[in-house]
Parts: C-alpha cells; structure tokens; sequence
C-alpha cells in the first residue's frame, strides 16, 4: 500500500496563495465609443486608419471617423472590384462578377459625407469613376439590395461640376437618408444647363422619397444673358424647392426672376435660412409680392438677399409684412434700396425683432435723420451687435442732451455711408460714446453695408 506523498512547503503556499489577477485595462479602453468619435475627428485620414489597425477597442470607431466623409467614389467602388484607370475614367476589371456584398456594405454604411469634384487637377489626385461603371454599380446594388442608392446612410453630398458629364454623379447617391445637397457650376454653358436642369428634374421626381433639410446650388454664368435654358433651369429649380417643404436651409445663386421662386417659398413653413443673389434690374422697385412671400416664412432666422439695389426710396410699409417673421437675428434689407423710416417706425421694428442681431439698411442714397439712433438705442434689444444705416448727422450737436438720459446700448458696429466734415466729428463721436458701451466702432462708406471706409476714420471712432 502506498502512502500519499507529503505536501511541501511551496506546494501548500501554491494552494492558499491567491489567483493572479488579469492585468488591468487601460483607462482609455472604458471610454464611450462616442467619446472615442470626438477623439478620432481631430485625426487626419492617414493616422486614423493607423489607430484603426492598432487594437480591437479601437477599429470600430476608427473605421465610423475614416469612412464618415470621402472625396472620392472610387475608394467606395473599390470594394466592388478592382478598378482600373481607362482614358474615360476608372471602370471595373471583372466586371462585378464576384462581389463581397458584405464587406461592401461594412463600410459603404459608414459614409456620411460626401465631396465630389470633376475638376481636372482634382481627377489627377483621387481619380475619375466612368459615369458607366457608375451605373454599372448603381444596377448591382439595386438587384442586391432592392433599392437604387450606393451610398444608404449619407446624409449630406456635395458636388464641384466643370465637366458637363459631372452632374451624373449625383442620381446614384440620392437616398432616403440625405438631407443636404450642395451644388457649384463655377463655369456654366448651355450645354451644362441643360444637363443640370435635367437632373433638378428628376430630383423633382423623387420627391416622395427625398426629404431635404438644406439645399445650396450656385451656377455661374453671364447674368446679362438670358436664354431659354437658363429660364427653364430657373423654373425647375423652383418646382424642385416647392416639392421639399421640410426644408430649413435655403442658399440659391444667382436668380433671375423672383416671379417662379416666390411660389415655392409659400410652401416651406419649417425654413429658417434664406440667402439668395439675385440679377433684378436695378431701375425696377422690388415687388411687394416677394416681401409677403417672405413674410409666409415665420420661423425665418436669417433672410439675405443680395443684388443691385434698386433706384428711389421707399416707404415702411414696403418691409412692414416682414415684421410678422419675430425669430429673425440676421436680416439684410440692403437689396431693397433706400427706406424712409421715422422713430415710430423703428419702435414697431423692436417690438416684433427681439432676437434680432444685424440688421443691414442700404446705406447709399439721402441719409436718414440721426436721431433715429437714440430711437435704435431704446427701442432694440441688446442683442443687437450690427446695424448698416444712412445718416445724416448735421444735426448731431442738438442730441446730446437727449443722449445722456438714455441706458447705453451694446451695438458693437455701425456701418453709415455718411459724408463726414470735421467740424462734426466731435459731436458725433460724444453721441456715439454716450449711446454705446466700450468696445463699438463705426464704419463709413459706399456699399452694401459692409465697406471699411478710411482705416484713420476707423480707428478715429472706435471707442
């Protein structure tokens, strides 16, 4: 019979000795993976794609930051198959014969963001998808999936044209999930009208599954000549904006006629930017049926609309509609031309614009009286920073009295196309420094309201 071997001492240590512990994670590890995101977004695409490869915890998130926005098709098209560069453009070597759907859509799923261009130079570096092998793709895609998109979870495209094939990009990015739209055709044609009109079209078509937030399209071309084709894209651009009511943001240049976009803008109730460069005959006065549109938008915030100013002057009851839009901080009337305006007029504009932060006047044509200052400086909010109006400041010396009894304003500028004589620079750099807290200036000169006038003149009347 065997006896047991006795334990030793290290033995009996092994048993009652505690088990080792994992060795701790990095701290780094336990944070959010949104977190991580905000991290990754200061990165550049090479070094995110190395902390990609660096660790598990940190692929993922890695992967979300490098694919988030592309400047290329090609990178997405990729992974398809094998691209190769043909004198039309990229095209594929198998011809989708045998496709990773999976590791496809792994990353196309990613994309966010995406910025195109057809630019020459802009080919030379990222490469140029033939619009065939994008159709190709756009047919694949579709028979495996059911729906026609490349890209499913992009939000937001933006597009650079030069080539007049260049706008066939934008159809197979088109998806449910896109909520803005960028468009810039830096050198315009006919031929490049037509195609783009076109497109604006069937984005028309689309409107059932295509619910826009924001849309910026800008086309330059000669505004001194007007076609059939330029009158045409006009009018469908108008009825493609009309067919996006959720829209929010709205950014067009340049317009030829406000007759077509007016209708479009009555339909829109959630937007809340308007910009616009318009081509109006100057020697017209504005029509009031585009102020009442405007004044339809209620929950405007910003409305700026730029364009040669028309000739004469106009009464407050041209912009009085306007009043009903109460959310406005940033307004630019300089489009209008010259307004007459008195102190109650002004007082009504306080009332209903008390969130208003820059309010932009024509400031060339006859100068308004001075004294609409001290009706400003009690009748806005402080939240008004910027203001371009025209004054006639031969009366300062006789308000100062008045000034004195008035709570100063914060208005940090003012933008007047006043003539300035010496013998009125004193009195009116005592208004000012009364009306207003440290910290304002004031700028005079010709044009929209933002001119920088004289540096002397400048710097002599900053506070």
């Amino acid at each position: 019979m065997k006896t047991p071997a006795k334990k030793t001492a290290s033995a009996s240590f092994r048993e009652t000795a505690p088990a080792a512990r994992p060795p701790a994670e990095p701290p780094i590890f336990r944070v959010s993976t949104e977190v991580l995101l905000k991290i990754f977004s200061f990165l550049d695409k090479r070094s995110c794609s190395r902390v990609a490869r660096s660790c598990k915890r940190f692929k993922e998130p890695a992967l979300d930051q490098l694919w988030r926005e592309i400047t290329t098709l090609a990178a997405p098209l990729a992974l398809l198959d094998e691209l190769i560069n043909t004198y039309s453009g990229m095209m594929f070597r198998h011809g989708l014969g045998q496709v990773d759907w999976f590791k496809y859509w792994s990353y196309a799923n990613r994309v966010r963001k995406v910025h195109i261009t057809d630019k020459a130079r802009a080919l030379a570096e990222d490469g140029h998808v033939n619009p065939e092998t994008l159709a190709h793709a756009l047919a694949a895609t579709t028979s495996q999936t059911g729906h026609g998109t490349l890209l499913p979870k992009a939000r937001a495209l933006e597009f650079d044209f030069h080539e007049y094939s260049g706008p066939s990009l934008v159809l197979p990015l088109i998806g449910p999930a896109v909520r803005h739209i960028t468009i810039q055709i830096p050198q315009s044609s006919e031929l490049m009208a037509q195609v783009i009109s076109r497109v604006i079209s069937t984005l028309t078509s689309m409107s059932n599954t295509l619910k826009l937030e924001q849309f910026d399209i800008t086309i330059c071309y000669d505004i001194n000549r007007d076609t059939e084709t330029r009158r045409t894209l006009s009018s469908n651009i108008a009825k493609f904006i009309a067919s996006q009511p959720t829209l929010q943001c709205l950014r067009i240049c340049p317009v030829d006629s406000f007759s077509p976009l007016k209708q479009a803008i009555q339909v829109l109730p959630r937007l809340r930017v308007l910009e616009i460069t318009c081509t109006t005959n100057p020697h017209k006065p504005p029509p009031k049926d585009i102020i009442a549109s405007l004044a339809s938008c209620v929950n405007l915030e910003q409305l700026r609309i730029n364009g040669p100013s028309p000739r004469g002057q106009h009464d407050f009851s041209l912009i009085q509609p306007l009043l009903s839009c109460n959310r406005l901080a940033t307004l630019d009337l300089s489009w209008l031309g010259a307004v007459r305006l008195n102190a109650e007029d002004v007082e009504e504009m306080g009332k209903a614009w008390v969130k208003l932060e820059s309010l932009h006047f024509s400031i060339v044509g006859d100068g308004m009286p001075v004294d609409l200052l001290l009706a400003f400086a009690t009748s806005f909010s402080p939240s008004l920073h910027a203001l371009s109006i025209p004054l006639d400041i031969s009366r300062v010396g006789f308000l100062l009295l008045m000034a004195t009894e008035i709570p100063p304003h914060d208005l940090k500028v003012l933008y007047t196309g006043s003539p300035m004589t010496e013998s009125d620079v004193q009195p009116f750099a005592e208004l000012l420094g009364t009306l207003f807290r440290p910290g304002f200036q004031v700028v005079f000169g010709i044009g929209q309201g933002r001119s920088t006038g004289t540096k002397e003149a400048a710097s002599f009347y900053k506070k």
